[in-house]
């Protein structure tokens, strides 16, 4: 039986929305002490959070805004009830998945404790995603809306601004858990009349905030370096290659 440690936070309110999705974090602070603090204050501000995401001028009494999750998942794996996951916490901030905005409505957010990219994007120790396959599975098991295709990442539901959990995240070690899906390279044919369109397209179709120009702007650019990131983490140019859009199509397929 999985174990929560309670640490409540009375960062959230009303859930108004049934709960069909599923979102990871890091938690991009320096420690997990550190990451609880900032999840469960009510009135925090910049000087007791001090860090490179923060400007040097910023005012130590400044007030930063409140946010929660409904768990943190610590670097043994130790898993922290924060929110129960009838409320709705406050992790996604502005942010969208299939044309819908609002998504702390009808997520779980977890954040898993690592420094991320400003703290050199440490690698996750295998305790610590033990702990995030077993929190999966509870999840999956208390709310029968949710399946492995309706688990994401932060940097999908907003990809112009984040990036977390990021590319050394092992989303493949969660799909063979059957917690996370994880598409084969197939090759095939590929059409060539209109190939940022269809990319687009594809992109929309699995659930990326992206609008149909039919031209390479910044926006499908961000969402291709988002789908790279989690599913290429090899290679998150943004560049529109043969194997991102195989790999697109094969996502596709699986999310259908």
């Amino acid at each position: 039986m999985t174990r929560y440690i309670q640490r409540p936070s009375p960062n959230f309110d009303a859930r108004t929305r049934p709960i069909d999705l599923v979102v990871l974090h890091y938690t991009g602070m320096q420690n997990a002490e550190v990451a609880l603090a900032r999840l469960t204050d009510p009135k925090p501000v910049a000087g007791n959070y001090p860090g490179p995401w923060q400007s040097e001028d910023v005012e130590p009494d400044a007030p930063l805004p409140r946010v929660s999750a409904h768990y943190v998942v610590d670097e043994a794996g130790q898993i922290y009830s924060l929110v129960p996951e009838e409320h709705r916490a406050w992790h996604a901030g502005v942010s969208s998945w299939e044309g819908d905005g609002e998504v702390n409505a009808r997520a779980i957010g977890i954040e898993i404790v690592n420094g991320g990219h400003d703290f050199g994007l440490p690698d996750f120790p295998d305790a610590q995603i033990e702990g995030v396959i077993a929190l999966l599975r509870d999840i999956l098991r208390r709310w029968p809306e949710l399946n492995a295709k309706r688990v994401v990442a932060h940097s999908d539901i907003a990809p112009a601004r984040k990036a977390d959990p990021g590319e050394k995240f092992p989303w493949k070690r969660l799909a063979e858990a059957g917690v996370s899906i994880w598409p084969e390279h197939v090759a095939m044919q590929l059409s060539s009349d209109d190939p940022v369109s269809e990319v687009q397209q594809e992109l929309a179709f699995i659930g990326y905030p992206l609008k149909q120009t039919g031209y390479m702007d910044e926006a499908t650019k961000e969402a291709l370096v988002a789908f790279q990131r989690r599913f290429r983490p090899s290679d998150i140019s943004g560049v529109m290659d043969d194997e991102t859009r195989y790999l697109l199509i094969a996502v596709g397929r699986m999310v259908k």
